[in-house]
């Protein structure tokens, strides 16, 4: 997966850029954008690092397209990499991205409850992992689907950055409840067990990350970016 070395390039957050990653006009936003994620954005405020978590593995698939015909709302992400305090943006570096899918099971592992379905383990898969570089502008891109709660967790996507061979952060992107309950009660699978639902990002007790701004919601699924800013 080599590509050219990462670079730091003056930048700035451009929310319009944003949503025109996501194919999406400013208008088809107000009912969704989340005020602290964009505060957050803006300022450029140093994303907390909680970790991998237990389901992660080098996939070693580079790829916007991380679906592998697993059932779910679509979900567009997007990614933006920045430098804390003046929002420098990184260019050419490596993000990896998993999450569970619509049973809130992760790709690659055995003994998982996720909601509580009967399924098959989906051990020796790869669905809902994938790896892209930053644009010129900081930015990745993933098509996805919603990822589903499971056990003690909310919805979330994992990611991380790497700057060369460092690991600069692993952390989450979470979405507001409000959009996750939109999704559960609209598709399937998540509609069967949404009743099952007792944890919500006010309650996750690992709920340590971005919040996603969020900038449609409907019945042609969700589209979503984040801001991420790294130390140097």
């Amino acid at each position: 997966m080599a590509k050219a070395s990462p670079v730091w390039r003056s930048g700035r957050v451009d929310l319009g850029r944003r949503r025109t990653l996501l194919g999406i006009s400013a208008c088809a936003t107000a009912g969704f954008a989340a005020s602290d994620a964009l505060a957050q954005a803006a300022a450029c405020v140093l994303t907390p690092n909680p970790g991998e978590g237990p389901f992660y593995f080098d996939a070693s698939l580079v790829r916007a397209d991380i679906v592998d015909g697993s059932p779910g709302a679509p979900l567009d992400i997007a990614l933006q990499i920045t430098r804390v305090g003046d929002c420098a943006v990184l260019a050419n570096a490596r993000v990896d991205v998993w999450q569970a899918d619509g049973l809130g099971l992760y790709s690659g592992y055995a003994n998982q409850r996720g909601v509580g379905a009967s399924a098959a383990a989906p051990v020796g898969k790869s669905h809902l992992r994938g790896t892209q570089f930053t644009d010129a502008d900081g930015w990745v891109r993933f098509r996805t689907i919603f990822p589903s709660w499971y056990g003690g967790r909310t919805p979330h996507v994992h990611f991380k950055v790497f700057v060369g061979e460092r690991e600069a952060v692993a952390s989450q992107v979470f979405f507001p409840d409000e959009v996750s309950r939109a999704v559960f009660a609209r598709f399937a699978p998540y509609r069967d067990y949404a009743d099952r639902r007792t944890v919500f990002n006010g309650n996750d007790p690992l709920f340590d990350g971005v919040m996603s701004d969020v900038e449609r919601s409907d019945d042609d699924g969700v589209a979503a970016s984040a801001v991420v800013s790294i130390a140097t």
